[in-house]
């Protein structure tokens, strides 16, 4: 287990409410406000670990999954850490990155499979490790002003955190232009495409959990389930006509032709077509454009080969992979770039789909070899 430093804020805070019944609501909250909630191994260490009590727990009844601070839930993780750890060097070097992804996607599928209400609560900044933390809830909960993503084309890296899972899974194969561009979207769009199902606005956060804790809870979680499925709903219909206009929605049949590609120099082509003529495509035509080649055509497999697999076998493919991205180029390169020196000059691999060497692809599907 990775230790707290003492003295240091608490990265999660977990407390349990008092709720009618005698029962109680766990809550945790994503404290890392200063780093927009990026996600470090000690945070997935922790939550798991409490996660794993409270499903154990008869006394709790649900759990809350929410974060501080006015800029949003969660940036993503913590990968700029795992990057400075390969850069280390020596025989420790992938230690971290290793221990990192395999403990991020336990939780992730924890939080997939709960056997009680999980209900996670997304504001402003959702992003990459933050999305994976919230959409393998029982009740998706998304405020005003989110902008939520799958970027990881921008660092070299593949949608992973269950992304073959829930990406596959989106009306009209638009989570493939998600994946291949990092496109940014609303709380509206993320309710259209299936990604969160209830919106409440970011000053009726604290109301709504006064109401959840006076939920007539039973010690039955399928009651309880159908209990907060009620509420959500009854709070969403209050608030529903605050929600903006989803632009997935005014965008769709563009997007569907253009996911719709068979191959990757035909989607990009159908983006900047689309671009021509609407502002809106812009950014993700840019950023396929200018993002790892290499990174993209894996991406793109990576979605075929998840398109029949259940979250638990997608998981156990994402930790194959996160472990060979952290072993090749594009990936330290990509973080480099970003998030560490921020130039936004990264130096891909390769500098074309063409360039690509397809064995390079195929390696990134290969279990690490056993030291021997």
């Amino acid at each position: 287990m990775t230790e707290a430093v003492p003295g240091a804020a608490p990265e999660v805070i977990f407390e349990t409410r008092a709720a009618t019944g005698g029962f109680s609501v766990g809550f945790a909250r994503l404290n890392r406000a200063r780093q927009l909630n990026a996600i470090t191994l000690s945070m997935c260490e922790q939550m798991l670990r409490q996660f794993r009590e409270w499903a154990a727990d008869e006394g709790v009844v649900a759990v809350v999954l929410e974060a501080d601070g006015a800029k949003g839930f969660s940036a993503g993780g913590d990968v700029a850490s795992v990057v400075r750890q390969v850069w280390a060097g020596g025989a420790q070097r992938f230690v971290y990155g290793d221990s990192f992804f395999e403990v991020e996607y336990a939780l992730d599928l924890l939080i997939h499979t709960y056997p009680k209400p999980f209900i996670s609560f997304v504001h402003g900044v959702c992003m990459g490790g933050g999305v994976g933390l919230a959409v393998g809830a029982s009740h998706r909960i998304v405020a005003d002003n989110c902008k939520i993503a799958m970027p990881e084309i921008h660092i070299g890296l593949f949608p992973d955190v269950g992304g073959g899972w829930f990406l596959n899974r989106l009306p009209g194969n638009i989570g493939r232009v998600m994946a291949l561009t990092g496109m940014i979207i609303s709380e509206a769009d993320a309710l259209f495409a299936g990604l969160a199902d209830y919106y409440v606005p970011e000053a009726g956060r604290q109301a709504l959990w006064a109401e959840l804790l006076a939920i007539p809870w039973v010690d039955q979680p399928a009651a309880n389930q159908a209990s907060v499925t009620r509420l959500m709903l009854a709070v969403h219909r209050r608030h529903q006509p605050e929600l903006p206009s989803a632009g997935l929605m005014q965008s769709f049949d563009a997007l569907r032709f253009i996911a719709g590609q068979a191959d990757l120099p035909g989607l990009l082509a159908g983006l900047q077509a689309a671009a021509s003529e609407d502002p809106y495509f812009e950014i993700p035509a840019a950023s396929l454009a200018n993002g790892s080649p290499t990174t993209a055509l894996i991406t793109d497999a990576y979605l075929r080969r998840t398109r029949q697999m259940s979250i638990a076998q997608v998981l156990a493919l994402d930790l194959l992979m996160a472990r060979q991205f952290q072993r090749h180029h594009d990936f330290l390169e990509g973080v480099r770039a970003l998030l560490i020196d921020k130039d936004r000059q990264p130096r891909w691999e390769a500098r074309g789909f063409a360039e690509v060497d397809p064995q390079v692809v195929a390696r990134h599907f290969q279990p690490l070899q056993p030291i021997r």
